[in-house]
């Protein structure tokens, strides 16, 4: 059976005109399906934990929103194994989908993928964990500067505006230089697999990244990839604000890794320490601000449809 979690307030109101075109084709082809859709911010992963637990053998929850819906669904699967996954992108960063490949723009193209699959991909997800506090993230997590604008961003009158204009990566773009120069740094230690600590002073941002890219686009660890076993961190530390600023182009460039002040490695577990509570996110999601944190990559946790 094909259950649906349609978040019909995201996307600036496109989601709706989206899962018009996606019930049209299901019912045109005599497709069986469950229609859910949350009643308020969080119950989208109650929604999550009720589909995966229901006496199916074939479980296919599709969500129908932008990259927040998704998280707060994978935060309520309480069966993984039961579960077969996969979702339409209507919202204005689409990074997980962005991450699967999926194209972008063609919501029929994507409903014919689902109703054709044959199979699964097992992928990886990621876990923060802090302070007794646990989060599940398809896409990245990270501290600083990028959990600060991924989280602001939501609250922004600015991304309602730019999304109208069909701008919307542009909203992450203004929100950035906005909070980089107001935002105060801090002193990481970061021990890799369980080895010594690193230190990283003055830490303007550090993403840890399922997938290559977050805010909309932007490639912070082009290398990562979902089915490795390992989250990619980058970090931007001992530098300058400004020259961070002038950093970025290399950053939108992927080559991040031609600037002094950038460090980037791949690990299964990672732990951090703050000299100052930090902001952090899970896909855009605010976590919390911490002054300590786990991370590890769980290996093929997630089957995605093919």
């Amino acid at each position: 059976m094909f259950y649906f979690i349609v978040n019909e307030q995201g996307g600036s109101g496109k989601t709706v005109g989206v899962w018009n075109r996606v019930q049209k084709i299901l019912d045109e082809r005599g497709v069986k399906y469950q229609k859910f859709v949350p009643e308020a911010k969080g119950y989208a992963a109650v929604l999550g934990e009720i589909i995966s637990e229901k006496e199916d053998d074939d479980i296919r929850l599709i969500v129908v929103g932008g990259d927040g819906t998704i998280n707060e669904v994978l935060n309520g699967i309480r069966s993984f194994e039961r579960v077969k996954f996969m979702v339409i992108p209507t919202g204005s960063g689409n990074d997980f989908s962005r991450g699967l490949g999926l194209p972008l723009k063609n919501t029929e193209k994507i409903v014919d993928m689902i109703l054709n699959s044959t199979g699964t991909k097992a992928i990886d997800l990621g876990v923060a964990e802090s302070c007794g506090r646990r989060r599940f993230f398809g896409i990245s997590s990270g501290l600083g500067l990028n959990a600060l604008v991924g989280t602001e961003i939501n609250r922004s009158k600015i991304k309602v505006v730019m999304n109208k204009l069909h701008l919307s990566s542009l909203s992450y773009a203004v929100m950035t230089v906005k909070m980089l120069f107001s935002m105060k740094t801090s002193d990481f230690k970061v021990s890799f697999d369980g080895g010594p600590m690193q230190v990283f002073d003055r830490t303007i941002f550090m993403a840890a990244m399922n997938f290559p890219c977050e805010g909309g686009g932007v490639p912070m660890a082009p290398k990562a990839s979902a089915s490795d076993g390992k989250i990619s961190f980058t970090f931007a530390s001992g530098i300058p604000k400004w020259k961070c600023f002038l950093a970025f182009p290399f950053l939108l460039a992927a080559r991040q890794d031609l600037v002094k002040g950038f460090f980037m490695k791949e690990a299964r577990t990672v732990d951090v320490f703050t000299s100052e509570p930090a902001v952090s996110h899970t896909d855009g999601e605010l976590f919390g601000k911490v002054n300590k944190i786990h991370y590890e990559c769980l290996a093929g946790k997630l089957k995605v449809l093919l």
